[in-house]
């Protein structure tokens, strides 16, 4: 079985990446985002994640193994937007025989909406760069909200709550 444990310290970091304050480039990007189109994507199985030992929040180093372990050589990643309630998260996918799939444990094991955005390139195998230039990587479609329900959620675990009972914004 995958581990899915949750970090406490990386959730943190996640929430204050959700509490930065909105920009007109956010705003810029959400539009655009709303341009795409989104797929329903399929995780792989647990047991596939684990035996190529795949890690929970290392969507793009995941993607690139695998792509780079492919050996029929036609894998392919495939960065975009993972819908996740009023956050898009950038996120990287797998193409493979013309269907998307996703690399990445989750807690929850769910499919996840996903659009690819042709726009964003890679520029190493860690950095993208959209249309040539650096992006937010966390859109809110109601930065106001998510930055409240992020406060919140993060107040709750620096005062010692149980991870599994805090509600994310996300």
């Amino acid at each position: 079985m995958v581990e899915h444990s949750l970090d406490r310290s990386s959730v943190i970091l996640e929430l204050e990446r959700c509490m930065v304050p909105a920009s007109s480039a956010e705003d810029a990007l959400q539009e655009d985002i709303r341009l795409l189109t989104f797929y329903t994507v399929a995780r792989l199985p647990d047991g596939a994640l684990e035996q190529m030992r795949m890690h929970p929040q290392q969507c793009h180093n995941n993607v690139h193994a695998y792509a780079r372990a492919d050996p029929t050589g036609e894998a392919k990643a495939v960065p975009g937007w993972w819908k996740r309630g009023d956050v898009f998260v950038l996120h990287s996918v797998i193409l493979s025989q013309d269907l998307l799939h996703c690399v990445t444990p989750h807690a929850d094991g769910e499919h996840i909406l996903f659009a690819p955005d042709p726009a964003i390139a890679w520029a190493t195998s860690d950095s993208v760069l959209r249309d040539g230039q650096p992006f937010p990587t966390i859109v809110r479609t109601e930065p106001e909200a998510v930055i409240a329900r992020a406060k919140e959620a993060r107040a709750a675990l620096l005062a010692g709550a149980d991870i599994r009972s805090v509600i994310f914004p996300f």
